[in-house]
Order: C-alpha cells, then structure tokens, then sequence
C-alpha cells in the first residue's frame, strides 16, 4: 500500500467518524441489513435458516460487557427452526489484532429435542478460531428460548425475537434493484420489516474476553457428511447486498454476491476494492454533482473494506464505524455518503448532499434494555 493510498484511507476514515460524532446525539435513523444476498433476492445456500440478516456489536447494560448479536432466517414463524448441527453451524468471529483474521470464535449449534431445540455454545482460540466448523470448548448449552449461563462469564440466549432491522424495502427494491414500481422517497415509505420475526442468536461476554479494539463478523456454515462449506457471511450493514447489486445501477455480475459470501475478510482488500469503487461511482451518479473521482471512491473503498465491524469495547456503540446498536440509523449515512454526499466537505467538488439522503424510516419501539436486548416476537 503506498502511502498516498494511506493518506486517502485516512482523510475518508477521519471524516465518516466526525460524522458519526455530528449525529451521535441525534435522533437514530434507518440501520441496513444482509437479508436474501443470494442472486435473485434468494438465501445463501437455499436455505433461509442460514440465511445472516444482521449482525450488531453494542455495549451491554452492564458496561464492562459487550454483546454480540446475530439475526438469521428472514420473516421467521413460530415454528422456525435454526439448522441442526448435522446441517450447519453459526460463528460470530472477533479479531483482536486488526489484520481481519479470527482470534476468537463463538461457534453455535444446535440439536432437535422432543420439546424443540437444545443449543450449544462453544468459543474457539488462536488457530482454531478460523475453522469453518463450530469447534473450541463449550461453554454453555441449554434449551432455545432460554438464558443460558456462560462458563467464562456473561450469558447466551438463542430463539424467535421482532426483527430489529427497520428499512423501507420496497423503495430499495425499486431504486436499487429496479423491482416494482416504488422508489425511495416516493412519498409512499414502508417499513417492511416492522411486524417481522427472525432467529437472533445474542451473546453478552465481558469485554476482558474480546480485548479493546475489536473487528466482528458472522458466518454460517453448511454442512453435509462430506464437508463443510461457508454459505453466508456479514460484518458492516449491507456491503453485499449494495456493493455486488445486479440491479440496473451497478449491474455487477450475479454470481459475485455468492463469491463474497463464501469468502474471507482478510482477502477483500485485493478481491473486492474495484468492486467497491465501481459500485460507489455507479452509486455517485445520482448526485447531480456526478460520480465520484476514481480517487475519491478508492479512498472510501478502503475505509469499507475489509468487511469486519469495528468497534470500541470501552465506549458505546455509534455505527457504521464504531459498533451497531439495535437502533442505530446506519442506512441513512451510508445512503448519503454511497450516493455521493460530502456533509464534512472532504472533497472540494461535492456539498454535503447525496442523490439519496433517507429512506424515511426510523428504528422500531420494541428494544429491551436488558438482555437480550431484541423485542419480543410479533405475533
């Protein structure tokens, strides 16, 4: 990396965290999600129970502790089930060390019961932290539905929760992808996601477990008696399922959101960086001050990947660049930003305006203050 690809990185670094801090106190707007990133709005694998929809890393009501939470299996019913572990396994990966490598691993999995599902909680460290299977010792198991002491300290809890993901799809769907006849800010907004269900996999774990600076991502891994095989994977809100769009906007080839899927944060720099820059110029477009510079989205490119949620143990969560909290409005800075925006007037050409500045919807009312944090599910 020579320096002057550094200095870029950090100019765009700087002025998205002074952005978070403009809005930090301000109320919380739309957050964005990982729901059916597979080509044709379909789920990774085929299967929906392995299907990541969104990953948040936030402080606990007990600030020494950090939770990590994990929504799978979009639009769930009452008698969704995760995947058994002769299936598959979930992994929320921590790097502790900023080289986008897993140095600790909690692997879930779970088993049918008579009564519904039993549910195992194992973490991983050092080099088998990076095993696509959920190994490491165990430490908790109990049933689905209910809290689950940990044996390092902290508790887990696995089971049907309200969607916490609030965004207006059809207006994405029709803007973004060009399905259907509503677009963003058409006057027409709709949170789809309001009266939905979905798996949540939450994990509160005292900070001394993680380490200060941290990067969070999730996985899911199907299994069959041959092999295991990573089908999803998710850290910052939404850099899949915008970046490898084959919408009529960046038109990216349809197979790429799988290749992403199956791939690793420690190699996105060099795989995915003109995917990225391509995408944001698309994007960019749409602001009347045209797309980015080549120079302009390389540097912003660099700041968004690799896809691996950073965040501050010792603070409390302002996403997209520190943490994700339930409520955090993500989807309208990143919307504001992707679309060509400058609010820090980091870029001499550009104000502080985008083409797309809102979807409109803001977080939901049903959020606990104690774990496990999720609302409880709709009915």
């Amino acid at each position: 990396m020579t320096h002057t690809r550094k200095a870029g990185i950090g100019v765009a670094l700087l002025a998205l965290l002074l952005l978070l801090a403009t809005i930090g106190t301000a109320p919380s707007i739309a957050g964005a999600a990982d729901h059916l990133d597979a080509p044709g709005l379909a789920s990774p694998g085929n299967d929906p129970r392995l299907d990541i929809n969104d990953v948040f890393v936030f402080e606990g009501a007990d600030t020494d502790n950090t939770v990590l939470a994990l929504t799978v299996n979009p639009a769930a019913a009452g008698d969704s089930s995760f995947a058994d572990k002769k299936n598959g396994s979930y992994h929320i990966r921590i790097d502790s060390n900023g080289d986008a490598v897993e140095d600790i691993t909690y692997g879930v999995t779970f088993n049918s019961t008579p009564d519904g599902q039993s549910v195992k909680v194992r973490r991983a460290q050092g080099r088998r932290a990076a095993s696509v299977k959920a190994t490491g010792r165990t430490i908790g198991s109990g049933d689905v539905g209910e809290a689950i002491t940990l044996s390092r300290g902290g508790e887990a809890w696995a089971g049907l929760r309200s969607d916490p993901f609030f965004f207006d799809l059809g207006g994405f769907l029709g803007t973004v992808e060009g399905l259907g006849d509503r677009m963003l800010n058409d006057g027409d907004e709709s949170d789809f996601f309001a009266d939905l269900n979905t798996l949540a996999i939450v994990i509160e774990v005292p900070d001394s477990e993680l380490g200060d600076q941290i990067g969070v991502w999730a996985t899911t891994t199907s299994r069959s008696r041959w092999r295991a095989t990573q089908v999803d994977r998710m850290g910052r809100p939404a850099i899949n399922t915008v970046v490898n769009s084959s919408g009529p906007i960046v038109g990216a080839p349809s197979d790429n959101k799988n290749v992403f899927n199956g791939s690793l944060p420690r190699n996105d720099v060099a795989n995915f960086t003109g995917a990225v820059v391509s995408a944001l110029q698309a994007f960019s477009s749409l602001d009347s001050e045209g797309a980015y510079s080549d120079d302009a989205a390389s540097a912003l490119a660099g700041v968004l990947l690799p896809d691996v949620l950073t965040y501050d143990t010792n603070s409390e969560a302002v996403g997209p660049l520190n943490g994700r909290a339930l409520d955090d409005d993500v989807i309208d800075i990143e919307l504001r930003i992707v679309t060509g925006g400058d609010p820090l007037g980091l870029f001499d050409d550009r104000d502080a305006d985008g083409g797309v500045n809102t979807d409109g919807i803001g977080p939901h009312d049903d959020y606990l203050a104690t774990f496990p944090y999720l609302g409880e599910p709709n009915s």
